[in-house]
């Protein structure tokens, strides 16, 4: 077991001085940070998934962990870089989903009996290193830490709610999509010859 501790806090500390590292250089540039930690939440669900497939965790944990994912670490990374004080509905969200799903990999590991070592390692990334690394990427700066748009900083839930019954935020969305699609080929036909290639192959329209 102390073997076990000794890697969980090593392999945090390198986690911790990589985040940060990279924020060094892209801290004024919340998309790509939103992109990154958006990559480290599909990272953590596949491998809660796999730990699932093979049976080292309970089924209920996965379906608790997405809620958790989808519910606080999505709708955190679409609001980022918004803060919320302390007293908000959203803290109060994120800090009760966080609880939740480390009680939950607690029982997990407390149930295993030959994989407890390897569950308690994961233990801190997959529970609380999303929360950490969300704030530390939090700018210092009070000024920049605003979403980019209102629309931006609600809750997902009640996102989904009013795409579901009202047809002008569906058309709203559907046009945001869109607008960031074209953006993407934009930069890789920018960036890449191949990529500009076989855009214009597939799509007439973008042909110059």
């Amino acid at each position: 077991l102390g073997f076990a501790v000794l890697q969980t806090l090593t392999a945090s500390g390198a986690a911790v001085w990589l985040w940060g590292a990279f924020l060094d250089r892209y801290e004024h540039d919340p998309g790509r940070v939103r992109m990154a930690m958006g990559a480290i939440l599909l990272a953590v669900t596949a491998v809660e998934a796999l730990l699932a497939a093979h049976g080292l965790v309970f089924k209920w944990f996965v379906l608790l962990s997405l809620l958790a994912n989808v519910w606080g670490g999505l709708d955190a990374l679409l609001r980022y870089p918004a803060a919320h004080p302390i007293e908000s509905f959203f803290t109060a969200k994120q800090c009760g989903l966080l609880g939740a799903k480390t009680l939950a990999l607690a029982a997990c590991v407390a149930a295993a009996r030959r994989h407890g070592q390897l569950l308690f390692f994961l233990l801190p990334g997959l529970t609380w290193g999303l929360p950490l690394l969300y704030l530390m990427a939090l700018p210092l700066d009070t000024a920049e830490q605003v979403a980019k748009d209102d629309a931006y900083d609600v809750d997902l839930a009640l996102r989904v709610w009013q795409l579901a019954v009202c047809p002008a935020e569906r058309r709203g969305c559907i046009a945001s999509c869109r607008g960031w699609w074209y953006r993407g080929l934009h930069v890789a036909s920018e960036r890449s010859p191949l990529a500009r290639l076989a855009i214009c192959v597939a799509s007439p329209a973008h042909r110059r």
